[in-house]
């Protein structure tokens, strides 16, 4: 009797879709946040980050960012990611990839575990907590140093995927 309703456990597993051993052994969170900075009614430059994490079975960081403004467009040197409060802290030096004429900046960051870099850690909690800024240094004389504070647009704390609990 104990050998069938094991059999018919497993059955049920199997049909559900949940495989404990894959499925279901880790989790996922994520936060995506955004800004931007309007002058004289007219958008100067607009930000939209990402960064989500793994743990479990699997594990991982990964940080995603578009920056666009088309007047900034080829007057940007650098992007970095600053912590409010601690304007000196470079949390992340983002690249500067100029695409088309309105986008400054675009692409994805992951670290696996064991990796160093690029260095994820703590962004979550950053961004999260609406404390992450982008820092943008221009050659242009008037506005060599802008500021764009990022603030929260989603947030999705700790869950197991595929409804699998």
């Amino acid at each position: 009797m104990d050998r069938r309703l094991a059999g018919i456990f497993a059955s049920l597993l199997f049909l559900s879709g949940c495989d404990l051993l894959t499925d279901c052994s880790f989790e996922t969170r994520s936060v995506t946040a955004s800004g931007r900075l309007v002058e004289n009614g007219a958008e100067l430059v607009r930000a939209e980050t990402g960064v989500s994490a793994v743990r479990g079975s699997l594990r991982s960081k990964s940080f995603d960012y578009v920056v666009e403004g088309p007047p900034l467009q080829g007057h940007v040197l650098a992007i970095t990611l600053i912590r409010a409060g601690e304007p000196g802290a470079r949390l992340l030096d983002i690249p500067v990839r100029s695409l088309s004429t309105t986008v400054i900046s675009t692409g994805g960051m992951t670290q696996r575990e064991g990796e160093v870099t690029p260095a994820l850690g703590g962004l979550y909690e950053i961004l999260s907590a609406n404390l992450g800024i982008l820092e943008l240094t221009t050659d242009l004389p008037s506005r060599s140093r802008i500021l764009i504070p990022l603030t929260v647009t989603n947030k999705i704390d700790w869950y197991r995927p595929n409804n699998c609990y």
